[in-house]
C-alpha cells in the first residue's frame, strides 16, 4: 500500500508541477496581452485628449469620458482573453496527457465526483481507447470513504468532448473538463484576475 501512496504522492507532485508550469506560461501570455492592451488604450486616450483640446471644453470632456470607457473596455477584453487563454491551455494540456496520466486523472475525478457509490459511469466516445478505468480499486476507495462501492461502467459511450457522465436514477453529473472548467469559471475569473492583474 505504501508504494501506491508513494505513487499517488509522486503523481500529485508531478501534476502540481505541471499546473505551476501552465500557470507561469499563461501568466506570461496574459502579461503580453495586457501590455499590448494598455499601450493601445493609452494611445487612444492621448489621441482623444489632443483632439478634445482643439474642439472645446464640453466636447473635450465627452470625448475623454468615451476614451476612458473604451480604454476600460479594452483592458477588460484583454483580461477576458487572458483568462480564456489560461482555461483553454488547461484543457489543451489535459487533452495532451499520456494515456496513463489521463487515466489516473479520470479515475481521481470519478472518486471525487461520486455522490453515493451507486452511479453508472458513461465515458466519452473520444476517450474509448485513451482511458483505463480501475473500477475495483475505485469501488474499494469509495467503500473506505463510507460510500457504496457499486459503481459500474455503461457499455455505451457518450458523445461528449472528454471526461465522463455520472448517472443515477435519471440524474446526470456532467464531468467533462469543459463543463467542470465552465462551472468554475466565475470563481476562477476573480482568482486568476487577482493573480495576473
Amino acid at each position: 500500500m505504501n508504494s501506491i501512496d508513494s505513487l499517488k504522492e509522486r503523481l500529485l507532485s508531478e501534476d502540481m508541477k505541471k499546473a505551476s508550469d501552465i500557470e507561469q506560461e499563461a501568466r506570461k501570455k496574459a502579461d503580453e496581452i495586457l501590455e499590448q492592451a494598455n499601450i493601445k488604450a493609452n494611445q487612444i486616450v492621448e489621441e482623444v485628449k489632443q483632439k478634445a483640446e482643439k474642439d472645446g471644453k464640453d466636447r473635450k470632456e465627452r470625448m475623454i469620458a468615451r476614451a476612458e470607457l473604451e480604454s476600460r473596455n479594452i483592458i477588460l477584453q484583454a483580461k477576458q482573453e487572458a483568462i480564456d487563454l489560461i482555461l483553454n491551455e488547461v484543457i489543451n494540456k489535459i487533452n495532451n496527457m499520456s494515456k496513463n496520466e489521463y487515466s489516473i486523472l479520470i479515475n481521481k475525478m470519478i472518486i471525487n465526483n461520486v455522490q453515493t457509490g451507486e452511479e453508472e459511469i458513461v465515458l466519452s466516445i473520444r476517450d474509448k481507447d485513451r482511458v483505463s478505468i480501475n473500477l475495483d480499486e475505485i469501488n474499494k476507495t469509495l467503500v473506505a470513504g463510507g460510500k457504496r462501492g457499486l459503481l459500474r461502467i455503461n457499455p455505451e459511450y457518450a458523445d461528449i468532448p472528454s471526461g465522463f457522465i455520472l448517472r443515477k436514477s435519471g440524474l446526470e453529473i456532467n464531468c467533462t473538463f469543459e463543463a467542470l472548467i465552465r462551472g468554475l469559471r466565475d470563481e476562477l475569473e476573480a482568482e486568476v484576475a487577482s493573480v495576473l492583474f
